[in-house]
């Protein structure tokens, strides 16, 4: 069999046991103190926290990943209390045009990069389509995220799945997080699906692109995200696909000296 069926297999055999933990609701201490629960936040959660395959562990309160913030409005000053200076909105035009926050009115840096899967349907999660499409989307907003002085950062999509799920995975990748948490980090938006997507059917938009898609196909799954990552490998990994793409060397450098810890 070929060598890259097997290690696709290896992938998806791991995260289908991870995704499975994930659906049964069984967070661990350390996953549970991850996720921020503030009204009207569904998919708020801290990338940090997770212990790279090198024995370091990624710091928290420096980067953070969720749907559309809508939680700053309603709760008091949770930006401020994430020390929230700068934000990646990864949403096309005609999303921010339906909604968007004031950042630059709370004092905050706001950064527009627009992931696309072209043709395929994004929704339904061929991530590798981001990624070949218009990458330069891609690499913006991971250089954008990676820049420790514009932590702490928050970067989000509408649902903060799957455009979200992408770019964390390449972050958590070039930190040299294993696999198998990048997966797990992946399906902790599981829970977060049902009142995401309802939310969003309430606006023309979304309802439309969401006309023919039940709760179920919205669903995360472990292997879209193994499978993504399985295709970096076969690229190099996330650091040389980014490299091949213009990312100077020296980024990789500050952001790593930012975000990891003995």
């Amino acid at each position: 069999m070929d060598i890259d069926i097997l290690r696709a297999d290896r992938h998806r055999a791991a995260a289908g046991a991870l995704g499975h933990r994930c659906a049964m609701n069984s967070l661990s201490p350390a996953e549970r103190v991850r996720i921020h629960d503030y009204p009207r936040a569904h998919n708020l959660r801290d990338l940090g926290g997770l212990v790279t395959a090198g024995g370091q562990r990624v710091r928290t309160g420096r980067i953070y990943r969720s749907d559309y913030p809508a939680f700053v409005e309603s709760h008091a000053d949770p930006a401020g209390q994430l020390g929230i200076v700068s934000v990646v909105d990864l949403r096309r035009g005609n999303e921010s045009e339906v909604e968007c926050v004031d950042w630059r009115a709370r004092g905050i840096a706001y950064r527009r990069w627009p992931l696309t899967a072209g043709r395929e349907d994004s929704w339904h999660a061929r991530y590798t389509s981001y990624l070949t499409g218009k990458p330069e989307t891609v690499v913006g907003a991971v250089r954008e995220v990676m820049r420790p002085e514009g932590h702490a950062v928050l970067f989000h999509c509408a649902a903060g799945k799957d455009r979200t799920g992408v770019v964390a995975a390449l972050l958590l990748s070039v930190l040299g997080v294993s696999v198998e948490d990048i997966v797990a980090d992946y399906m902790l938006s599981a829970d977060s699906v049902e009142p995401v997507i309802t939310r969003l059917r309430a606006m023309a938009l979304y309802a439309e692109m969401l006309a023919d898609s039940t709760i179920l196909d919205q669903a995360p799954r472990p292997e879209h995200v193994a499978l993504l990552l399985d295709w970096l490998g076969q690229q190099g990994g996330a650091q040389a696909w980014l490299l091949a793409r213009g990312v100077p060397g020296e980024e990789f450098d500050a952001f790593r000296a930012a975000m990891l810890e003995d």
